[in-house]
């Protein structure tokens, strides 16, 4: 087995996915659980219910985003019972005089608009609306999402991915601290580079500087416009032998919208793993209960989602090793 950037596990890539095969249908929503606890007001909520949430938020993007969204998901009624997402294209391109590829085009532009519907709540039958300012000092997250990979019991890398939207006028960089050693490397899918610096007694702070279209420079971040930081963190290659990892946890400097840690398990997997939300350093629970234990699933990682966290306090798993 193995976890990589590929298996971070994102709403942008859950909305991307549901887009394929049959589209928005009872059997592949319930396994696109970040889409679906976005959508869901109780465990009560029929799929009907959530299928009307899912076009009430589809309805509040621009016309042409709105009606390409409802052909492409197998929503509307001409493509409702087309099988492959494909022949959906073509019927929509049709409609619109366009090709296939101008189609996919504006369609990766329509997922992200109804990213930001999801996430914010701000459509009519939103179970739970978020009051996002418009104006903010900072940057507020739109999604966070993390996969901490252990291997034998020592950690072997961290994936991380933001999605982010500037508030604070021109920003040259973005700053993430961490307390443990690490090598950190943006991801060639992305548009950032990485400075580190040592922050003395209190570990270490990478600021991640945005790259122009052509890469060769660095360039502002804009107002109000929304940005995609993936990185990955490994081991420092110093020759010692790392000890034995019984904590996955981050603590965030700005808000998050929607907040995913997984912690994936390869090999030898922890006797015991329970979950912890909105902790302080010394109030992250040290055993399992009936009230916080947590399974693996079938690949044997664990995964924590939450809406609105603020920054502050620690949310994640730990682990024991011994029965």
């Amino acid at each position: 087995m193995r976890l990589d950037e590929d298996d971070v596990v994102t709403l942008q890539q859950q909305l991307a996915w549901l887009t394929k095969r049959e589209g928005f249908v009872q059997r592949r929503l319930a396994q696109a659980g970040i889409v679906d606890e976005l959508l869901r007001g109780s465990l009560e909520d029929s799929f009907e219910r959530l299928r009307h949430r899912f076009v009430s938020a589809i309805h509040t993007l621009p016309g042409e985003q709105a009606d390409l969204l409802l052909d492409v998901f197998a929503l509307s009624p001409d493509t409702q019972h087309v099988p492959e997402l494909m022949q959906r294209r073509q019927i929509h391109g049709d409609k619109i005089g366009r090709k296939v590829d101008t189609v996919r085009t504006r369609e990766t532009a329509a997922l992200k608009a109804l990213h930001s519907r999801l996430v914010t709540g701000r459509y009519a039958q939103a179970p739970l609306v978020l009051d996002v300012p418009e104006m903010h000092g900072g940057i507020i997250y739109e999604e966070t999402s993390t996969l901490i990979v252990v291997e034998n019991r020592r950690w072997q890398a961290t994936y991380e991915h933001y999605r982010f939207a500037n508030i604070a006028g021109e920003l040259d960089y973005v700053t993430i601290g961490r307390s443990y050693p690490g090598v950190v490397t943006p991801s060639n899918k992305g548009d950032f580079k990485v400075n580190t610096r040592p922050v003395d007694g209190a570990g270490w702070n990478d600021h991640f500087w945005h790259l122009n279209t052509a890469r060769t420079a660095t360039e502002p971040m804009q107002d109000r416009t929304r940005y995609d930081l993936r990185f990955r963190l490994t081991p420092p290659e110093d020759g010692r032998e790392p000890e034995p990892v019984t904590l996955a946890s981050r603590a965030l400097h700005h808000r998050s919208l929607l907040f995913t840690i997984r912690v994936g398990f390869i090999g030898e997997r922890p006797a015991s793993i329970w979950k912890f939300e909105g902790a302080s350093p010394f109030a992250r629970p040290h055993v399992a209960n009936d009230y916080n234990r947590v399974q693996l699933d079938a690949r044997g990682t664990a995964t924590l989602t939450l809406r609105d966290v603020h920054g502050g306090l620690f949310n994640g798993f730990a682990w024991s090793w011994n029965a």
